[in-house]
């Protein structure tokens, strides 16, 4: 063995002896742990003094009973919330924790079971409304929020699958009233009943009453209509379904995104009024009613046009005036001569700027100052309350001023604006003016509560062979100035549809039934 082996063999020896002497020092003076002693067993000696007792068996407890309306109240969940989806989705919201009630402060029995009570009340009320008991309502979505994610609508393009067919009805193409999300519907609408999946296409004849609805399994593109609507459904806000407003008027249904709420939370009885200027006094020189666009410019034109050939007339004195009556008729047919024939070469330059160049805000705000700078006068003659004679007035006015005594083309242009703001609103929010938004989307709003469309519902007015244990109430659709849709000469329409064909997805045999 040489030197080198003999040494390395000496160091790992004494390295095992400095190990082994290492372990020892730690065992000797690690912490002992104390044994721990044994709690002593119950009897443990049965000496012959003590009895040896039998246990006596424990009273069966009697068993509580709960009635099955009272359980179902208080297990009552919600089949679907409106905000987070399903509700297995909505439950991963954590539940509030609940502070305890002080000992000295704990109810007493009675108030305890009626404090239960109110809670299963309150838990059954909210579990109807979210299962869809009481219908759902299509809401209007106003603000709109992201295009992406619009699941349901009313009116504008539908969106068909791309081998679909336009749908017709007796050999017409019919005009597109709604297309609703089934994904989106509540569990418990319609009993259940119905498809939860695909969309419910809803078309309407253009001449008639009569309408089909489509169930498509998937959502296409946009698809334009084939031609404007008929008259069967088709009817613009305010009057500018008759006479020669009509050709005024924009020709197509507006596409109004719509939120599915529960009917229950979506009720507006106290909305306001339809018109909050009807019968005011307003100037539509203010920014909120300037024109937006070429196309309201050149109907604002036409409007203007009219009215100012009235204005051109000659006086028209009656026989019986009196000799102040007659002057103030003539002075005023002068003066309205001249607004005439200013108004005319503002309506000549509105038309020639709509073919030269592209639209600017700046062009409404001269156009409209230049009108609020034109005055004409309207001619008051009423009975003075004290002497009985006639009392004669004459009110010079801006020609943009609407004065309740004093009606003119003010109020058409108004309705015909609220016409053509929606469509373009709901193509682009941003092409309307920020006054114009602050003053239109509070009224659509108010207008889209009031006129909603609703399903699943039981119906308030009568209708005729309707049976609440076969019929469900498809979709009620009601006239509406904001869709610019009606229903005849009722107030709505709705689609009776029986349970039966529900279940088998059948629309082919639904009931189209005024509701007066």
């Amino acid at each position: 063995m040489s030197q080198v082996q003999s040494a390395a063999m000496m160091l790992a020896g004494a390295t095992v002896l400095f190990l082994l002497a290492v372990f020892a020092v730690w065992r000797l003076r690690r912490p002992r742990a104390e044994p721990v002693s044994r709690a002593p067993r119950a009897f443990p000696f049965r000496g012959p003094g003590l009895p040896n007792l039998a246990r006596k068996a424990r009273d069966p407890e009697p068993p509580v009973e709960i009635a099955p309306s009272r359980l179902a109240r208080i297990s009552a969940k919600p089949a679907y919330d409106y905000v987070s989806g399903p509700a297995h989705a909505a439950s991963e919201t954590p539940a509030p924790v609940v502070a305890p009630t002080p000992v000295e402060a704990q109810p007493s029995a009675s108030s305890l079971d009626a404090s239960l009570e109110a809670m299963a009340a309150a838990a059954v009320r909210q579990a109807a409304g979210l299962r869809g008991g009481g219908g759902v309502r299509l809401i209007p979505r106003i603000p709109p929020r992201d295009a992406i994610h619009t699941r349901s609508w009313i009116g504008g393009r539908p969106r068909l699958p791309e081998t679909a067919e336009w749908p017709r009805i007796e050999g017409m193409r019919a005009d597109f009233l709604a297309q609703i999300a089934c994904a989106d519907l509540p569990t418990g609408l319609w009993d259940g009943l119905g498809p939860r999946e695909g969309w419910l296409a809803i078309f309407g004849h253009p001449d008639a009453s009569a309408v089909t609805v489509v169930h498509l399994p998937e959502a296409g593109p946009p698809r334009e209509p084939p031609a404007a609507p008929g008259e069967a459904w088709f009817s613009p806000y305010g009057a500018l379904r008759l006479g020669n407003l009509a050709a005024l008027a924009v020709r197509a249904f507006p596409e109004w995104p719509v939120d599915l709420v529960p009917a229950d939370k979506a009720a507006n009885d106290e909305a306001g009024p339809d018109d909050p200027l009807a019968g005011q006094d307003f100037d539509i020189a203010d920014p909120a009613f300037h024109p937006f666009d070429w196309d309201a410019m050149v109907a604002m034109a036409t409007l203007l046009e009219r009215h100012a050939a009235q204005l051109a007339a000659e006086a028209d004195i009656p026989a019986d005036a009196s000799d102040e009556l007659a002057l103030a008729l003539t002075n005023a047919a002068e003066t309205n001569r001249e607004a005439a024939a200013r108004a005319a070469e503002i309506i000549a330059i509105i038309r020639e700027s709509a073919k030269q160049h592209a639209f600017s805000a700046n062009d409404a705000s001269a156009v409209m100052v230049a009108l609020h700078a034109i005055r004409w006068v309207h001619v008051v003659c009423e009975p003075d309350l004290e002497t009985g004679e006639d009392r004669v007035e004459a009110l010079e006015l801006p020609l943009t001023r609407h004065h309740p005594g004093a009606p003119t083309w003010v109020e058409d242009y108004r309705a015909l604006l609220f016409d053509h703001a929606k469509h373009a609103w709901c193509v682009d929010p941003d092409r309307l003016s920020g006054p114009a938004r602050a003053w239109f989307e509070p009224l659509w709003r108010a207008l889209g509560e009031k006129e909603a469309a609703i399903m699943g519902h039981i119906p308030s007015r009568y209708l005729p062979d309707f049976d609440e244990e076969r019929d469900a109430v498809l979709i009620e659709l009601p006239a509406s100035g904001l869709m610019s849709r009606h229903a005849g000469d009722a107030p709505s329409i709705a689609l009776i549809i029986r349970k039966a064909d529900l279940a088998a997805g059948d629309f082919s045999r639904l009931r189209v039934q005024q509701m007066r």
